[in-house]
C-alpha cells in the first residue's frame, strides 16, 4: 500500500527533517514543497499496521516534525 505523508515542520528545520526522512526505509520519495505543508513523502508498506507504525514511530520521532496528515492511495 502507498500513502502520501504531508508534514509541517518547525521553522528552520526543513532541511534536517528532509535528510532524516530519506533514511527511513519505507519512504520511497521525499520532497520540500511550498504551501500549507513543508514536506511530502511517499511511503510504501505492506499493510495499514505498518503504515501507522512508520508514521508514529519513525516520522513523528524526527525532531522538528510538528504535525502530519496521511493520505492513503486508493487504486
Amino acid at each position: 500500500m502507498s500513502a502520501f505523508i504531508l508534514m509541517k515542520v518547525k521553522p528552520s528545520s526543513a532541511d534536517r527533517v528532509l535528510n532524516e526522512a530519506k533514511n527511513i526505509e519505507e519512504i520511497k520519495e521525499v520532497h520540500l514543497v511550498t504551501g500549507i505543508y513543508d514536506i511530502i513523502a511517499v511511503v510504501e508498506v505492506n499493510d495499514l499496521k505498518k503504515l501507522g507504525e512508520t508514521v508514529a514511530e519513525k516520522i513523528h520521532c524526527i525532531d522538528g516534525v510538528s504535525s502530519t496528515i496521511t493520505c492513503i492511495v486508493v487504486r
